[in-house]
């Protein structure tokens, strides 16, 4: 009888042991004697299929090792993600392609519960905020009838998160959503829209700067030991520079459209509470922050808040501000300290070029025309991936083509201008439409073959344009 007892004590401490989860309910991520060969076949079929492109006879193998071995490895949810993404593209059945978005929900779910175990086995940073973030884009992608209100929680969640570290896409959706909920309930969200759009300028500089850091690292280490590895990653960054430029031009766009906001109506609402607020340095910075990046600067609330806030703690935004009051003033030579001032004290490059060119943009207005190529060209050293400095140079070279007394090698200072145009447009998605009108427009001026063959210059002759510009073209 006793020996009866004690075979059905450790028949129920086995069955206990195999429902335990490997690496949760014990320290063994992979499992024990049959159970460890087990999962180290598996973890072998699920690799060699996903890599194959075998996601149908991958996803059994993933499916053991996300149930039984949710901590073995990493790549269980990266390639479990691939694997149900390609399952759910070529599912024709309705309730099973939902079947496959849940697992997909499931899965991040998981990663978020079990993502601390998860980083102790990789070196590469995992975090729960990403990966909602990611759980938010898919449920909006895959999701039929998304709820609006749990994609836009999950998104906040997200970015209260990881603020900077937030993936653009991320922060891009949700100023989206923020301005689609602005739309249904202006009352209710009204001021929630305006921070929002706050907080997402902010991330996405802040993700900016740390790919301009990335590029120089990478570039600066290419030309120290020359491995071709190193430029191919600079580039890579290059390419996700332009993909964040987008972004941030459609969280601009998304907050101009939901109507939240347009110069006068910030005008109302900020300029009545200024002065009772002349001391409260985050209320003033709110201000200066938002009118600045809707390009409110001719506003008396956004150059009063200005000049309080730089007598508070003198920052870049601020001391750009009252430049602008005293540009307005028509104190030019003040204005332009200011600026100066401004420039010196951002930290952000992203930031401190676009104030270069913002200032280069002024002495362009002022027909200042070398000043303003210098303040650009502190804007292209600042940032590589900037165009608009590219198009300010073209619009300078346009206005003042005149160094020569031959009026057909004037005209030549447009091929110089053109070239600008499309260095603008080859590293800056963002500005190729503008080039391009630009280039049309500029194309229209150039000198015509036969009158450059008369003087000596055919197709593809280099021309020295003289002047301030003192810059070399080619004859197209």
């Amino acid at each position: 009888m006793k020996k009866s007892i004690l075979s059905m004590l450790f028949a129920v401490a086995a069955a206990t042991a195999s429902a335990q989860i490997n690496g949760i309910d014990n320290d063994n991520r992979f499992g024990v004697g049959e159970d460890s060969i087990n999962c180290i076949q598996q973890i072998s079929n699920c690799r060699v299929n996903v890599q194959n492109g075998s996601f149908e006879t991958a996803y059994p193998a993933w499916k053991e090792l996300f149930t039984k071995y949710p901590v073995a490895r990493v790549d269980t949810y990266t390639n479990g993600v691939k694997i149900l993404k390609a399952l759910i593209a070529k599912e024709t059945d309705e309730q099973k392609k939902l079947d496959y978005i849940n697992e997909l929900m499931a899965l991040y779910d998981q990663q978020i519960k079990y993502i601390d175990k998860l980083q102790e086995i990789t070196k590469t940073r995992l975090s729960a905020g990403n990966t909602l973030g990611k759980k938010a884009l898919d449920y909006i992608r895959f999701i039929p009838k998304a709820s609006l209100d749990s994609a836009y929680t999950m998104l906040a969640q997200s970015i209260s998160m990881e603020k900077g570290e937030s993936e653009y896409l991320v922060t891009q959706n949700w100023m989206k959503l923020s301005a689609q909920k602005y739309k249904k309930d202006p009352t209710g969200h009204g001021e929630q829209v305006i921070q929002d759009y706050l907080d997402a300028s902010v991330y996405v500089v802040d993700v900016l700067d740390k790919y301009n850091e990335r590029i120089e690292y990478y570039n600066n280490r290419y030309k120290e030991l020359g491995d071709p590895k190193d430029s191919v990653r600079a580039d890579g960054y290059g390419k996700m520079i332009d993909a964040a430029r987008i972004a941030r031009s459609n969280i601009d766009g998304y907050f101009i459209n939901s109507g939240a906001a347009s110069c006068e109506d910030l005008e109302a609402i900020y300029a009545p509470k200024i002065e009772e607020n002349k001391n409260n340095i985050a209320y003033l910075n709110k201000v200066i922050s938002l009118m600045s990046m809707l390009k409110c600067t001719e506003q008396d609330a956004y150059l009063t808040a200005s000049e309080y806030a730089l007598a508070i703690e003198p920052t870049s935004k601020a001391a750009m501000g009252c430049g602008y009051r005293y540009f307005k003033r028509g104190e030019i030579d003040k204005a332009m300290e200011f600026f100066d001032q401004a420039i010196q004290l951002e930290t952000s490059v992203t930031n401190k070029a676009e104030m270069c060119y913002k200032v280069g943009a002024i002495y362009m207005n002022l027909k200042k025309y070398s000043k303003a190529r210098e303040y650009a060209r502190q804007a292209i050293s600042l940032n590589s991936k900037f165009g608009d400095p590219y198009l300010l140079i073209a619009q300078c070279y346009a206005a003042s083509p005149n160094w020569s007394n031959d009026n057909v090698l004037n005209g030549c200072t447009y091929f110089a201008a053109i070239d600008k145009l499309n260095r603008a447009k080859a590293i800056d998605p963002t500005v190729k439409e503008q080039a391009n009108k630009l280039i049309a427009q500029y194309s229209n001026y150039t000198p015509a073959a036969e009158d450059l063959f008369m003087r000596g210059y055919n197709k593809g002759k280099s021309v020295n344009i003289g002047g301030w510009i003192n810059e070399t073209t080619t004859i197209r």
